[in-house]
């Protein structure tokens, strides 16, 4: 249930932004830095709502957090249809980025940490799959409703599948755990009363958040997260500027979300059998030499090479970040250490669009700015083998 469900709101709450900021763009007069700014507002309420979001699911588990959020983003997406300024833009995509908080991978991740062990990496994958095919499936379907119909009627489409598709799988499906349906971890049975995880004093969070394996997971998918969230917004763009047209770009878009896919069936399993860490510092120089390879090569063979590798490295990156994070620090405050680990990373996913669109602005090209994405995508590699193996 929660694949499909990740894919529909990854898709909608995530992917859509970057096909509908062109032409909303056209429209309303605005700039490349005054529209991406309404995502990365999105970006940075995410990141503040990850921490109670958090809290709340190790203490009350996800089915009412998931459903409301499903409730609200459906209105907002709504709203977003029907925007006239730009403070209202930005007002509606602050209240879509505490949606996220309470509807992307964060609390589904927190679903399968609680309900999974031997079986985390498979079942990780396979949520992650589902996440994966978002912009596969939505960036053109999104494409395809903005040409026919325009934009604003493309939003009011995506907010009726949003609601249908994801309210009512998280209020009748979502428990707090396996020992609310008389299971244990991994499906087996319940040997003792009390399976519920053991509650962990808050001076052992606080000495967790602190400790050097939290600052180098933070280090390292804050950076990626940085390169994710520049890429969503401005692939579209970039190739545009480069003579690409919409169609081919939005078909490149597809293929980094199937190959995401393949990452994810490919390398994630690969890391329960071989060292974790050594896989995670792979994973990120491919998405570094994507990123050069789009600035560095003729823009034919460049974005070949980019979907390539940014889909297969990225790709992985998801469910390898879930379980480092569980294996590093335990199930039973995963929701606390994920949370904060994700303000971390949505602070940085709130400063890129931005500050990517101001360099452009400045120098009249992307070349500078993607070459500072590689490089970051670099060090995040050099912080995951710093980390060690930690069980």
């Amino acid at each position: 249930m929660l694949g499909p469900t990740q894919l529909v709101s990854w898709g909608i709450l995530y992917y859509a932004f970057s096909v509908i900021m062109p032409s909303m763009r056209a429209e309303m007069g605005w700039s490349a830095a005054e529209t991406s700014g309404a995502f990365s507002v999105a970006m940075f309420a995410t990141g503040l709502a990850s921490v109670p979001a958090g809290r709340w699911l190790d203490a009350r588990g996800p089915r009412l957090l998931m459903t409301l959020g499903s409730v609200l983003a459906t209105a907002l997406v709504v709203a977003w249809a029907g925007v006239q300024s730009l403070p209202g833009l930005y007002a509606i995509w602050a209240a879509l980025g505490v949606t996220m908080a309470a509807t992307l991978y964060d609390p589904a991740f927190w679903v399968v940490a609680r309900w999974f062990r031997r079986r985390r990496d498979r079942a990780l994958t396979i949520v992650t799959v589902w996440g994966g095919l978002a912009s596969t499936a939505f960036i053109p379907l999104t494409t395809s409703l903005v040409q026919t119909h325009g934009w604003r009627s493309a939003v009011l489409a995506l907010a009726g599948l949003l609601g249908v598709l994801t309210i009512l799988p998280h209020a009748l499906m979502l428990r707090r755990g396996p020992e609310d349906v008389g299971q244990a971890v991994d499906g087996g049975e319940i040997e003792a009363l009390g399976a519920r995880p053991a509650a962990v004093p808050l001076r052992g969070v606080s000495e967790a958040l602190r400790s050097r394996a939290f600052i180098l997971l933070a280090t390292a998918f804050g950076l990626t997260s940085l390169m994710a969230a520049a890429m969503s917004v401005h692939l579209v763009s970039y190739g545009l500027s480069r003579g690409l047209s919409a169609e081919t770009i939005a078909s490149a878009a597809g293929t980094v979300g199937v190959l995401q896919v393949v990452g994810r069936l490919t390398f994630a399993p690969l890391a329960g059998r071989v060292s974790r860490r050594a896989v995670t510092a792979l994973m990120f120089v491919l998405t570094a030499l994507a990123m050069v390879s789009l600035i560095a090569l003729p823009i034919g063979i460049g974005l070949i090479l980019y979907v390539v590798m940014y889909g297969l490295g990225h790709g992985a990156l998801t469910p390898l970040r879930a379980s480092l994070v569980a294996d590093t620090f335990g199930s039973a405050i995963y929701g606390r250490m994920n949370g904060a680990l994700s303000l971390v990373a949505t602070f940085a996913r709130a400063i890129a669009p931005v500050a990517v669109g101001l360099a452009v602005t400045q120098t009249g090209t992307y070349s500078p700015a993607l070459a500072a994405l590689g490089l970051g995508a670099l060090l995040g590699a050099g912080a995951i083998v710093a980390l060690g193996e930690r069980r």
